[in-house]
């Protein structure tokens, strides 16, 4: 058993995807977390055949400043991004299974340096498009 678990979830519908991502101390004691900017997770999303379509942090900037969380013994943190389905490149992914690898971008963890970032992936489906509204 591990001190913490990472994961995450999705709600997708037509128009986009909401990717909720959650961080729970799972130890009996007080945890005090650190990140060396702004940035709390990162995301990539790739489609069926393995290729990247989507990087949430692509063109994005974050401020240089360590940000301070603390947790006690069961609490959580969440995190919610959504995603309007449209790739990198502008387009919209069209409808099929995907899966997201998201990473916590996380320093330290009770003044420990963490030599791996957590991780965790998880796939969800794109439904068609509803050219009806368009």
């Amino acid at each position: 058993m591990t001190d913490w678990i990472w994961d995450g979830d999705v709600i997708a519908d037509v128009e986009q995807a909401t990717f909720i991502f959650t961080f729970k101390n799972n130890s009996d004691q007080a945890m005090f977390i650190e990140f060396p900017t702004s940035q709390f997770y990162d995301y990539k999303v790739y489609n069926a055949q393995g290729e990247q379509v989507y990087h949430f942090s692509k063109g994005k900037f974050f401020l240089q400043v360590i940000q301070h969380k603390s947790l006690n013994s069961g609490e959580q943190i969440q995190w919610k991004s959504t995603w309007n389905y449209k790739t990198n490149d502008g387009e919209r992914a069209p409808a099929g299974t995907y899966t997201v690898s998201v990473i916590l971008e996380i320093w330290k963890i009770n003044d420990k340096l963490l030599h791996s970032k957590p991780a965790t992936s998880f796939t969800f489906n794109i439904p068609p498009e509803n050219t009806a509204i368009r």
